[in-house]
């Protein structure tokens, strides 16, 4: 069951709370992080999810509220969990948004968050194929500033094919992890 929209305004109303300075992860990004978590090689469990959400900040949340982000996480889990596991797309929340590429690159950045995370570990299964698998996040994100990445951004046509196969990356990544 996707999140109702009234969920997510009440989630927003945590996540762009004064004292966290525009320092937290936003629906978007906490949906790619949440993602990571499923799709990678190590789940990423609720306290560490919520550390890298708030970057570290406490917020200062009621019991309620908390609740309500606990809720949130486990509703975004099912939905990608019960897609992944009927070997469909995962359907990705900034699809249908205003700003898709804006919100785009906020859920990529939330996913690179948990790579960040479990580094050593997406790697350690063949180094090459996973970074081959995380490519188009990872230039989507814009959080790499080599020259490599650089240059891909360049190339319009690469950016735009990048931006339409996150749902089948989704997908194979899942696939390269959880299946011998």
């Amino acid at each position: 069951m996707a999140l109702s929209s009234q969920d997510i305004d009440k989630l927003e109303e945590l996540l762009f709370a004064d004292e966290l300075h525009d320092e937290a992860l936003d629906y978007f990004g906490l949906h790619g992080l949440v993602c990571a978590s499923l799709v990678g090689p190590k789940k990423i469990d609720n306290e560490a999810i919520k550390a890298v959400t708030f970057s570290g900040i406490d917020p200062k949340a009621s019991a309620e509220q908390m609740q309500h982000f606990d809720h949130c996480i486990q509703e975004i889990k099912s939905e990608l969990q019960e897609s992944l596991s009927e070997g469909g797309e995962p359907a990705l929340p900034y699809e249908s948004e205003e700003d898709p590429e804006a919100c785009q690159e906020s859920w990529c950045i939330g996913f690179i968050e948990g790579f960040f995370l479990n580094e050593e570990e997406w790697f350690s299964k063949d180094e090459e194929s996973a970074a081959e698998l995380l490519l188009p996040i990872m230039t989507l994100s814009g959080l790499f500033e080599s020259n490599e990445f650089e240059e891909i951004r360049k190339n319009d046509k690469l950016m735009s094919q990048f931006e339409t196969i996150i749902a089948d990356q989704l997908t194979d990544i899942y696939l390269f992890f959880h299946t011998d």
